[in-house]
């Protein structure tokens, strides 16, 4: 299942580069003194208090549908700058599970079967900007409802080739689940194919993985991705098909993303 690409969510780098160069060069007086030289602020160290600070939202939801079962979801996630490269993050997101009658219960195998179950999810840890360009971050909670598992999670994000035209964008994630025991990990590789100043069209590839707990060996699935980023708006959405372990399936993401500056 696909989820929480908000604190990881799609971004294009060329237009962001582009506004910042812009508005400092306007901000550079037109005369400068010959006996006063224009001298750029320091950087921040990575343990220095961030100030201004930042704060930024994703809301996002989505679907996933497949023989076995099928799944939608709604959250947000919530992000607080501390330094430079450091911040907290907390995430919670609301699952709703809808089993077919042939497929065993994914939370927690062995139990009774249940056509439909409802549980959230509360995650919070750090975040850490390891660069412009490179993501990263630790989280853990537990959930609530039809779910008692504790869960550990790690995500990673990267671009690759960011100046040239078509930027590429690696992401992973792994999870870990207390109740069903099960690791589960993703991997997604896309492309800025197509950008404007108005969208940006994103395609890959992606797929997902599972060992452990009741699973007997390994399991996954994979297929083609496609999305589209307004960065007017911070809107975007994805949709990825494919072919797995359980059998054809489909899914969409919907993300809108606001920033605030403290």
């Amino acid at each position: 299942m696909k989820r929480r690409r908000q604190e990881r969510g799609i971004r294009t780098l060329i237009l962001p580069l582009v506004v910042v160069a812009a508005i400092l060069l306007r901000s550079v007086p037109a005369c400068q003194a010959a006996d006063a030289p224009l001298v750029p602020p320091p950087k921040p160290r990575p343990f220095t208090l961030l100030s201004p600070e930042h704060i930024d939202l994703s809301v996002y939801g989505g679907g996933y549908a497949s023989a076995d079962y099928a799944m939608t979801e709604q959250g947000l996630q919530i992000s607080q700058s501390i330094t430079k490269n450091i911040g907290i993050v907390g995430r919670v997101t609301g699952y709703q599970l809808y089993i077919h009658d042939s497929f065993d219960n994914p939370l927690n195998p062995g139990t009774s079967h249940q056509s439909r179950l409802n549980f959230g999810r509360l995650q919070a840890g750090l975040d850490f900007h390891l660069s412009e360009t490179t993501y990263a971050a630790i989280l853990g909670g537990g959930d609530v409802g039809d779910s008692n598992a504790a869960t550990v999670e790690g995500d990673f994000a990267t671009w690759f080739l960011p100046k040239s035209a078509h930027p590429l964008n690696f992401a992973a994630s792994s999870i870990y689940n207390t109740e069903n025991k099960v690791l589960s990990s993703e991997v997604d590789l896309r492309a800025v194919a197509y950008a404007t100043a108005s969208c940006t069209v994103l395609v890959g590839g992606g797929g997902a993985i599972y060992a452990a707990g009741f699973v007997h060996g390994v399991l996954g699935q994979g297929g083609p991705i496609v999305g589209v980023y307004w960065p007017r708006w911070n809107l975007g959405f994805e949709v990825q098909s494919g072919y797995g372990s359980a059998k054809e399936y489909g899914e969409i993401t919907l993300y809108k993303e606001f920033r605030w500056t403290e």
